[in-house]
């Protein structure tokens, strides 16, 4: 893809915008492409592997620029904006009252107070959330109201240092009736302790990644082979047994 392209893709009114790399993208064209779109039938954005150019005031000056100025965005995917700070994340949340999916996976400047003001202002409607390998985000202190969003069925923690037995035992006694999907990998404190509760509460689940977690044992899978039927994608790999 080049910058030409990109201006073809975001012109006129847009419903939705998937761009999985981003790398090559300056500010400057970020802004040009953007600044002219009309976003009010935007459904889907995806701006991946945009730490280059995705800036809080990019953002606020295209995007965000108001509260409520993204009305039908429903799903949004900035991986890897590590250049994302609180400022931007509060007025993206502000601008789309509708969010129900919502991956900001490696954005390394996002902390726990930006997930409290997520849950806070879309608690009702989110569905998805990943959040993997964002360091800066105590889990436990997000604990509560992650255990508060009703309809959430996918969440990554994937990568973050505080994941622990009792995040994920907390966690799934009460949102694994829900939950479709759950992304653990590199939690390396997580026990077969964590997959017995898993297994215990989380019977609809379907994607499991448990993906370099070498303190589990065989008995993890024996949990799981015999309360999670409905299983179709679990990832193993880099375990001891």
């Amino acid at each position: 893809m080049n910058f030409q392209f990109l201006e073809l893709l975001v012109s006129g009114s847009p419903t939705e915008i998937r761009v999985k790399d981003c790398s090559w993208l300056t500010e400057e064209q970020l802004y040009k492409a953007l600044v002219k779109c009309d976003t009010t039938k935007l459904t889907v954005l995806q701006l991946d592997i945009c730490g280059r150019c995705m800036h809080d005031r990019i953002l606020s000056g295209t995007l965000a620029k108001s509260p409520n100025c993204l009305p039908a965005l429903s799903a949004i995917s900035l991986r890897g904006a590590s250049h994302f700070l609180h400022a931007g994340f509060k007025s993206l949340v502000a601008s789309a009252p509708g969010l129900n999916s919502i991956n900001l996976g490696h954005c390394s400047l996002l902390t726990t107070t930006d997930i409290l003001i997520l849950a806070d202002n879309l608690g009702k409607v989110l569905k998805e959330l990943y959040i993997d390998d964002c360091h800066n985000i105590d889990v436990m202190s997000i604990l509560k109201v992650l255990n508060n969003l009703q309809h959430l069925e996918v969440l990554s923690v994937a990568g973050i240092p505080s994941v622990c037995n009792d995040f994920v035992c907390r966690l799934v006694a009460a949102r694994g009736p829900n939950l479709k999907e759950l992304y653990l990998a590199d939690c390396e404190r997580l026990t077969d302790v964590s997959v017995k509760a898993i297994a215990a509460s989380c019977s609809e689940l379907r994607v499991l990644d448990l993906v370099n977690l070498t303190k589990l044992t065989d008995s993890s899978v024996r949990y799981l082979s015999n309360g999670c039927r409905f299983l179709q994608k679990f990832r193993l790999r880099c375990n001891i047994f």
